[in-house]
Parts: C-alpha cells; structure tokens; sequence
C-alpha cells in the first residue's frame, strides 16, 4: 500500500472518528433525559432519532437549512480542521478502537474454520500481537502526504446515523469501506514480518468495517466512566469546536444552544458520555463463551479428526452466515457436562437448520468430533458408508493404524467392530475428555438397506462410558437406541427461533447493499422489511437464503414485499409455476429443463453436465450449461478435479419435486426417469 494511501486512510478514519464523536455528545446532550440529568441540562423532550435531532438543530438555525445540509456542512468543518486532525488523543482513541477489534476477531470459530479449511496456521496468535501493537503504529503514520481536498464523503443515511442519540439507530453505523481496511490490515501485517491468507483479510477487514464506530465508541464511554482521564479533554474540545461551527452557522440563543453550552466541563462530557446506552459490539461470534465450554470436552492439541471430503463441502457451506442457535448449544452443553454416555437427538422439520447447527457444532469442538454428514442429494446415504467414516476416523484419531492398516472384511455389516472400537479408544483416551460423535440427517439415511430391526446406521445400543453421539434427524419415526437418549425438539422453541431469523435477516441485511437497495426503493424500514420476511419464512432459515440472494440477484426487482413468497411451499410453487406457467409454447428449452432438474433430484450423487446431457439425449453441454443456470439458487456446485459437478441443494426441493401433482404437471414420471438413469448407467456414461 503506498504512504500516501496509509496516509489518506488514516485520516479518513480520525475524520470520521471526529464526526462520530460529536454526533453522540451532541444527540445525547440534546435528546437523551438520563444525560441531561445527570449533567443538569433543562429543557423538553426531543425525538432520539437523528432526523429528529438534526431537524431540530437546523430549526434554531438563523437562516433556513435542511438537516442534511446541516450535516454535511458539520462533517465537512470537522474533517478538514487541522486542530482535529493533529489531535493526538483522537489518533489514539481510534487505533485502541481498531486494536480492540483485532484483538477480539482473532478467536473468532469463522478464523479458525478457514484455517483448518485451508491447513493453515491458526491466526489468532498472529492478530492477538499485531492488536497489541496497533495504536503506537496507527500514531506512527505520517499523514503530510494526505489529501485533505477529498472529504469525507459520508452518506446522507450514515450521518443521520451518527447523529442519532438512539442506540439501535447508531449501531447500522458502519466505516471506511472493506477495500480500505484490507489494504490497512495487509499493511500493517508487513510492517510486522507478517502475512494473511486472503480470506482471512477479508473476514477481519468485513468485521472492521462492521464494527470500528461501535468499538470507537465503547473506547469513549469506557474511558468517561472512569472518570475521563485519556479522552475527555480531547472530547471537551471536539465539542467546543462543533458548538463553535455551529454559531457561525447560524445557531440562534434557545433551548438547543442552551443545552449544547450546558456542557462546559471535563466532568460534564464524562457524564454525557457515561449515559450513552451500551451497544453490543458483535465482533466476537455470539457463541464464544459456548465454545469454550465445548472446549473443555476435547483435547485442542490433538489432531483435527480426517472428516470426508463430502461432509467438509458440506459443513463450509451451512456454516455460512450461522446466527444464533445459542439455546441449542447450552442444552448440547448441559447433556455432555451432566450424561455419563448418551444419545443428544435433535429433532426439527426441513428447512429450520439442523444441518447448520450440526455444522457449527464440528466446527466448535475443533473437528476433534468424529463427523459424519448423510446426505441424499450427495449420494451419502448408507449405514455402511456411516461405519467405514466413522471407523476409519476413530483408527487415524487415536493412533490405531498400525493395529488396522485396513478395515477388518465384516466391519461394514454390523456395529461390531465400530463397537470395538469405541472400547479401545475409550480405555486408552483421557478421563476429563469426551469421544463425540456428529451425525446429521439420519432421516436421509436407506436404512431398508440394512438388515431387519437394525438400528439406522447400526448405532450401537451399548456405548462406553465418555461416548457421546449428538445426531439429528426429522420428527419421523426411525429405529434408534432408547437408553441414555435426551431428545431435543427444535419445534417447541418458536420464540427463541423466531428472534435467531430476525438476527440472521439484520446481519444479512446489514452488509448488503443490494438488499438495503431494495427496501428503501420501496419506501420501507428495515424494521418492516425483517419482521415481514422472518414471519414469511415461517423460520425456516433455507427459505430466508432463497429469497435474501434472489433479492440481490435482481429476481423480486418488480415485486413488493407482500409479493414475496409465503412460506418455502409458496417459494417453490412460484418458482415451478414460472417455469411450467407463461411463455410455455415458446420456450424451446423448457422440456429439457423439466427432465434436467428430474435427472438431478433422483441422482445417487452429484453429477456433471456431461451425465446431465447424456442423460436427457441432448449432446451439446453448452446447452446444459444454460439451463442448469436457470435451476442456480436450487443446486449445489462442488469441484471434482477440473469438471464441475452438480446436485439438490436441499432435499425439501427434492421433495417438493416428488409430490404427485408436480410430477403430473411435469409431463413425466419418476420411473422413466430412474429407467434413463438405469440406462446411462449401463451405458457408462460419465459423471
């Protein structure tokens, strides 16, 4: 990064700092009761919000101006007073903030996740040291080379924002762009002889962007509830200069210059300060402190468990975004700290995220879980499948290979020697840790395959003492073992599932320009346009990705939010209807896109163009290829070599296809299409 670009960061970042600053002590001091008391402050009560604050400012103003200009005018003031910008406790105040961030992203599960991913080092060592050292670096930056001539440039939506004396208005304020501080964060690790891997840098760069004008913030009422003693002179002077702007604008004797000239005093800021409501910063992932408790029960310097390829895809894929789920993992956790042994059955409908919630859990115990993801769209459905990943991880944890250079010739008939197994490697592993297994989708499971009144996947009846399975599954009925089993209905907790949508429909919202597009083309709140939707999705977390990425793709650019689909049934109707609906006759394609999706959703496992084309008598792939973009939001792509292959995203889809009046509005039958599958099978046609 060049020095005049670190330069021109750095004093955006105290520009925007400076704004911020006086945006909170200026709609404190004038809207909120608790601070006006607290530093006796007199007069009526106006509006939080920061149109209102604003407005009511511009209305004292001796000549007419709008609240925006009035704004833009302030912030243009700030971001080019050479007195701020040379302000060393301003400097300071924004590298602890940015130092705080660092320190807290660095045991974020996303970071450690993309490390073991990829088979990196863990970052968090790496961030944890450039945190410690990022406000003596962020002070040694020379800004001589800035450009003071390019402003700011702060939207007329953020200002509002930061003028906001409402702490949920104010948390929707967001920073420099994430461009900017990658290239920070890039920089900063060279100054220190130390480099990221790509993804990383976005995830930290994402989280400050996010997070900087909270974290700023938290640093400001920290230090005024003690007392004021490194940023209240700074902030006393902030002030002083703001109020000053603010008369050479106009400001006119009244109510809100009283107020504003009420806070005179170091001790006065502290007070307005110390009364700004608390914001929950959210740098850290709201499941940290289980984690940790879900730490306790492995060994973290063991090695990661070998987890299939397959169940790895899948894992990266639902952990994606995760939200919440909090009270699943407190009672995952209370059923390993309080059971001997046991069973932990989490049972919910389709579409709710119980694969996502299993996915988090691998990634919270460190992958020292032995993992296995059935899943039909992937092919991964038998119990012999099940025993050899589970064993053949059990021999590799715990060192058995040279006992078991392969698998004995009965181990996949039965749970004998998986019990075995679970013998050994409990005597031989730590009393204070526990041999968990994560088993998702056992409704997924061909368990007619099996032998009769077998349990599904040959779950052993009997397990040894530290042996803990937590498996999910639907309502359904499945054989399973009945001792030491604790089931957990996902249904019974609507309130708690309800308020999870809401948080993954804000996040998802928040750092979306696209989705924030939308909503305010159609002159909604982002309150209406979240409480709406998650009511919609009826909390089914694979309908809100559907439609937040059809959004930003541009599919609902015509449509109003009633107009969005109700519930995942609905989604998929509308979505079935105008493919088999309008344009029908003049479609050229349209039969080779019915057979296309059918071939896919009855597929054993994912399948390339090449299969698809082979297997609807259409020889041309780019052909394929197009259609299969038409199914895109429906299907999973996964990279076998140089070849893209395809298959269901969800098997709800896959069900919806099956149900006898879209088969009937299809045109075709399940069995001819199995018949053609049987044949390109016979034929040798490639995957």
């Amino acid at each position: 990064m060049p020095l005049i670009d670190l330069a021109n960061t750095k004093i955006r970042v105290i520009g925007y700092s400076a704004v911020m600053a006086v945006g909170q002590l200026i709609s404190s001091a004038i809207a909120n009761p608790a601070t006006q008391a607290a530093a006796g402050i007199i007069g009526g009560p106006i509006a939080l919000g920061g149109v209102s604050i604003l407005a009511a400012i511009a209305g004292s103003l001796a000549e007419t101006m709008a609240a925006d200009e009035l704004a833009n005018r302030m912030t243009e003031g700030l971001s080019k007073n050479p007195r701020i910008l040379d302000n060393h406790d301003l400097i300071k105040a924004a590298g602890e903030a940015i130092g705080y961030i660092l320190r807290e992203v660095a045991s974020s599960d996303r970071l450690i996740a993309i490390a073991e991913t990829k088979n990196l080092p863990y970052p968090e060592t790496a961030l944890s040291q450039l945190a410690e050292k990022t406000p003596e670096y962020w002070l040694d930056i020379n800004t001589n080379t800035a450009d003071l001539s390019r402003g700011l440039n702060i939207s007329e939506d953020q200002l509002t924002k930061i003028f906001s004396a409402d702490a949920e208005e104010f948390d929707r304020v967001t920073g420099l762009t994430t461009a900017d501080w990658a290239t920070f964060v890039n920089e900063f690790a060279a100054s220190e002889g130390k480099s990221f891997d790509a993804e990383i840098v976005e995830f930290v760069a994402d989280k400050l962007y996010a997070t900087f004008p909270k974290a700023y913030r938290e640093v400001l009422k920290l230090d005024a509830a003690k007392g004021g003693e490194k940023f209240a002179a700074m902030l006393l002077n902030l002030h002083q200069i703001a109020l000053t702007e603010l008369r050479d604008l106009g400001l006119q004797n009244g109510e809100i210059l009283h107020k504003l000239e009420a806070v005179a005093t170091q001790q006065q800021i502290c007070q307005v300060m110390g009364k700004l409501e608390a914001i929950e910063i959210g740098i850290r992932d709201d499941l940290a402190q289980i984690r940790a408790l879900l730490e306790r029960y492995i060994d973290p310097a063991a090695p990661s468990l070998p987890i299939p390829v397959k169940s790895e895809t899948i894992i990266q894929d639902r952990i994606k975004d995760f939200t919440g789920r909090k009270f699943v993992f407190e009672a995952i956790n209370e059923f390993l700290r309080t059971k001997q042994k046991g069973y932990f059955v989490l049972e919910a409908e389709p579409g709710v995220g119980k694969s996502a919630i299993m996915a988090a859990c691998v990634v919270m115990l460190k992958r020292r879980c032995v993992t296995h993801f059935n899943s039909q769209p992937d092919g991964i459905v038998s119990a012999e499948t099940f025993l050899e990943n589970a064993c053949t991880q059990l021999i590799e944890g715990f060192n058995l290979k040279d006992k078991y250079p392969r698998l004995p010739e009965n181990a996949l008939k039965n749970n004998n020697f998986l019990g075995e197994l679970l013998k050994e490697v409990s005597a031989k592993s730590s009393k204070d840790k526990k041999i968990i297994f994560v088993v998702d989708a056992l409704d997924e499971v061909d368990w007619k395959a099996q032998t009769s009144n077998s349990n599904v996947s040959y779950l052993p009846n009997d397990l040894p003492d530290n042996v803990y399975f937590i498996v999910s599954k639907r309502p359904d009925f499945l054989t399973m073992p009945t001792a030491n089993k604790t089931v957990f209905d996902l249904m019974k907790y609507s309130a708690e599932s309800q308020k999870d949508v809401e948080a993954y429909l804000a996040k998802r919202t928040e750092r979306s320009q696209l989705i924030q597009d939308w909503i305010k083309g159609r002159n909604l709140q982002r309150e209406q346009f979240v409480t709406a939707v998650a009511q919609k999705s009826e909390k089914k977390f694979i309908y809100l990705r559907h439609v937040l990425d059809e959004i930003e793709g541009g599919t609902y650019n015509d449509v109003n939010l009633n107009d969005l689909p109700a519930g995942l049934e609905e989604y998929y109707q509308k979505h079935w209807g105008q493919m088999m609906g309008m344009g029908r006759e003049n479609d050229p394609l349209l039969e080779l896109k019915v057979r296309i999706i059918y071939f896919l959703s009855q597929a054993e496992e994912p399948v390339s163009c090449r299969w698809l084309a082979k297997s609807a008598g259409d020889k041309n792939v780019m052909t394929v290829q197009q259609v299969l973009g038409k199914w895109n939001s429906f299907l999973r792509h996964e990279k076998v070599g140089k070849e893209t292959r395809y298959t269901i995203y969800h098997n709800s889809f896959r069900q919806f296809l099956e149900a006898d009046e879209i088969v009937q509005s299809a045109g075709l039958t399940l069995e001819d299409i199995n018949d053609d599958i049987c044949d390109n099978a016979t034929g040798g046609a490639p995957l």
